[in-house]
């Protein structure tokens, strides 16, 4: 069982010292990249043992590794953004090592621009949530077999550059990544999205022969027929060949061709010697590159010569070629801007993605605008030059260039904040469109959102910063979230950044902060940063299971309680860091046992209740009170005094105080109630040293609860009685089985049911046992025999 901690540190003062991202020379926006060359630069120059007569090197570069310390980690970056360097006293560390291991060590790909150096914030949505193929090199600096593939690395990635993406993990500063990933050895090569490891010779000519083996690319073989029948409207790549002539490109670069221009222009190849009339018809009488484009009105289409001698020439070469899309033709001007937002708002379905720039679009960045409308075929493309409309582009906060934003149906738009290459800024754009309920906010719209005057629905805001790692993990949850509530709740970001005074009046003070907003009433969300935790969130605001308690209802309900009700209740207070922490486990305790009418989980809030609190005693927060079975009103009450508050230990002590259904069997009346009647049984065998029979328990009392005068429940201890289960063919713990009564299976002590007329009851049973995520998580030996 995993018990998520979440520590809320409450701090009223700090002493400010030293400006770590002065000390580095960054700005409070730099990426962990970054931060590691800017690192580097001062550590390779200032390192005490290159500044030896200098009484204070040592003391100057302590400073510089603690900075760097504390910048690279996501958390203790956040904490020192709060507090200053008070805020990272007892967690920062700094490691020390000799200046050749900065020299010849440290971030070894930082300053190779083909190599995408990625870290546990952008993996996910780079790698994990994207069709491209990526080739991950996982390694660790101190590896000597790391460095001695760094040369063919950097050597593969520079010749497949725009075919397939190269990537490389730092598993010394992101092992929980590396970990999550299954990486056991240094160095790992792993390619995405299929997951497979390479495990041939680490050299330049064997990795890339396994790169180009697994491109899902094809090279169309042209003759004249095929060309008559189906070149259509495509514009064409094609290497055009003479068998005697050196010229020809060689089958690599064409796949690679293939791979680079995909959704962009075909990729073929004619052999001039078995079909010379089509070659001449192109007008090539040796082995040559054409870039033939199709021209609406000109039925011959229009031939032109390529140069280019290598796959990254030729590709530059034939995108320079490529006529600019019609959706990207014309600038969008200030009206064109307005038109495109009114008609979102006005219900058309087609979201718009818009290129804000300065200055002139060239080199790169052009090229990679030419590949966005093949990657997004159902979004709208346009671009707007910030230096022309100046007023538009400062009434939409926009404070870098170049940026992207998507444009959505109902007139929300969200900003990019990853990498400005085509395949990122597509997944942003798909991603995005998808949640047409999540926006950007202003402060000019948010106290309609804090009063609940628009729409009279309520929001759920999130306050991140776009150098937060864990903010950008966030942004794709809140999104998936959004897709859940289309009609009633709202969804919106800030960017605190460039709203600094509005972050600063509401008292965000960490990054990201996720608040609710319904009515005046606001509720800070303190889950996992997973879409499935703020659904829940959310789910119990529309459809509370928690019964909030004020002085006149708990009177009302519990101080009147009869003998035949439970209640469970949290007074806890909004400023308590540990009752934060509970409320998400509090709310999924609630919804376990929310099916059962006798069973009541409830809350106080003891600062908006404090005259409750004080008469019922209640001195600190959290307190967790029991009114059980059997007494009447306040007359019996039970403390929960263990130091774990999650759901599972919560769950096993309410249940400690609910009468079980569950009968223990043995061998001397195992055959007469089990197997000798004709009422069903569902028999839970375990044994007492079991972690995973330990954690089910509840759960099967929960289910006997659920199932009582209709299924009879037992359980077996297997550790006292061990030739029964074996005869029941028990290999492992938990497993549960459902007779049926009298029926075909008892045969020579046969003890294992096979049941054939309970459909119904197996479908609830199944039904019941996947009640929550912890169910699916027990071990496979756990079964119902059907």
């Amino acid at each position: 069982m995993t018990l998520q901690i979440i520590i809320v540190i409450l701090c009223f003062t700090f002493t400010i010292g030293e400006d770590y991202y002065e000390l580095l020379g960054i700005p409070k926006s730099a990426n962990n990249r970054e931060i590691r060359k800017a690192f580097k630069k001062l550590a390779v120059t200032l390192h005490p043992d290159k500044n030896q007569a200098d009484p204070d090197a040592h003391a100057t570069f302590i400073r510089l590794t603690k900075a760097y310390e504390v910048l690279k980690d996501a958390e203790s970056r956040k904490k020192y953004d709060l507090y200053g360097e008070e805020g990272v006293k007892s967690t920062s560390h700094q490691s020390y090592h000799s200046w050749s291991y900065y020299h010849d060590n440290f971030g070894i790909y930082d300053d190779d621009p083909e190599i995408v150096t990625l870290n546990k914030a952008d993996f996910d949505q780079s790698v994990l949530n994207s069709q491209s193929i990526w080739f991950i090199n996982f390694y660790s600096p101190m590896c000597s077999h790391c460095h001695e593939l760094a040369p063919s690395w950097r050597r593969l990635a520079r010749e497949l550059e725009g075919v397939v993406r190269i990537g490389a993990v730092n598993c010394e500063e992101d092992w929980i990544l590396c970990r999550q990933e299954g990486i056991r050895s240094y160095p790992s090569l792993l390619i995405y999205p299929d997951k497979e490891k390479f495990n041939g010779d680490r050299t330049e000519e064997d990795m890339k022969r396994f790169l180009l083996s697994r491109l899902r690319v094809s090279v169309v073989k042209i003759n004249t027929d095929i060309w008559e029948n189906s070149h259509g409207t495509s514009s064409w790549l094609l290497a055009v060949c003479y068998k005697e002539d050196s010229g020809c490109l060689d089958t690599d670069t064409q796949l690679k061709l293939a791979a680079m221009l995909e959704g962009l222009v075909m990729v073929g190849y004619v052999n001039c010697d078995s079909d010379e009339e089509l070659c001449k018809r192109f007008g090539i009488t040796k082995s040559d590159v054409i870039y033939w484009e199709y021209i609406e009105d000109h039925p011959i289409g229009i031939t032109n010569r390529i140069l280019g001698t290598d796959a990254k020439e030729i590709s530059k070469e034939v995108l320079s070629l490529i006529q600019e899309p019609s959706k990207l033709d014309d600038e969008i001007d200030e009206i064109g801007f307005e038109d495109m937002r009114n008609e979102l708002k006005m219900g058309s379905l087609y979201p718009w993605i818009i290129y804000f720039y300065i200055g002139d679009i060239t080199g790169d960045m052009e090229l990679e605008l030419k590949k966005l409308p093949a990657l997004l075929p159902n979004m709208r493309l346009g671009k707007l030059h910030c230096g022309r409309w100046s007023s538009l582009c400062q009434d939409l906060h926009i404070a870098r260039y170049p940026l992207f934003a998507v444009f959505k149906p109902g007139g929300g738009h969200e900003f990019h904040h990853g990498r400005e290459t085509a395949h990122d800024v597509a997944n942003f754009a798909r991603d995005s469109s998808a949640a047409p309920n999540i926006r950007v906010l202003s402060p000019p719209e948010f106290p309609d959102i804090c009063m609940r005057r628009e729409k009279n629905r309520p929001w759920l805001v999130d306050f991140y910063a776009p150098w937060c790692p864990p903010c950008l993990r966030l942004l794709p949850e809140l999104r998936k979230a959004s897709r859940h509530f289309d009609s009633t709740i709202n969804f919106g970001t800030i960017d605190c950044t460039i709203h600094a005074a509005l972050c600063r009046q509401h008292n965000i003070r960490s990054y990201p902060t996720t608040i609710f907003y319904n009515n005046t009433e606001k509720q800070q969300f303190l889950g996992e940063h997973t879409a499935t935790s703020l659904v829940d969130f959310l789910q119990e605001f529309l459809h509370p299971t928690v019964v909030k308690l004020s002085k006149k209802s708990f009177y009302s309900s519990i101080g009147t309680k009869p003998a035949n009700e439970l209640w469970m209740i949290d007074f806890f207070a909004p400023w308590c860091g540990p009752c934060q922490q509970l409320a998400p486990d509090w709310r999924k305790l609630a919804k376990m046992v929310s099916s059962l009418s006798n069973i009541h989980i409830g809350s106080v809030d003891c600062e908006a209740e404090d005259a409750l609190c004080a008469e019922q005693g209640v001195r600190s927060y959290p307190t967790i009170r029991l009114y059980p079975f059997g007494g009447q009103g306040l007359s019996t009450i039970a403390i929960y005094s263990g130091y774990q508050r999650d759901v599972h230990s919560l769950r096993e002590w309410l249940f400690s105080f609910i009468p079980s259904p569950v009968e223990e069997l043995t061998p001397d009346n195992f055959v007469n109630k089990v197997l000798d009647t004709e009422e069903p049984w569902l028999v839970d065998y375990y044994a007492p040293w079991c972690g995973h029979c330990v954690v089910f328990a509840p759960e099967f009392h929960f289910i006997a609860q659920k199932l009582e005068g209709r299924v009879h429940t037992g359980k077996v201890n297997c550790d006292a009685f061990r030739h029964l289960c074996q005869q029941a063919g028990v290999s492992g713990y938990p497993t549960v089985m459902l007779y049926h009564g009298i029926c075909s299976c008892k045969k020579k002590n046969q003890l294992s049911p096979r049941l054939h007329h309970c459909q119904p009851l197996v479908l609830e049973l199944v039904s019941l046992l996947s009640f929550d995520k912890m169910r699916r998580q027990l071990t496979l030996e756990q079964r119902i025999y059907v």
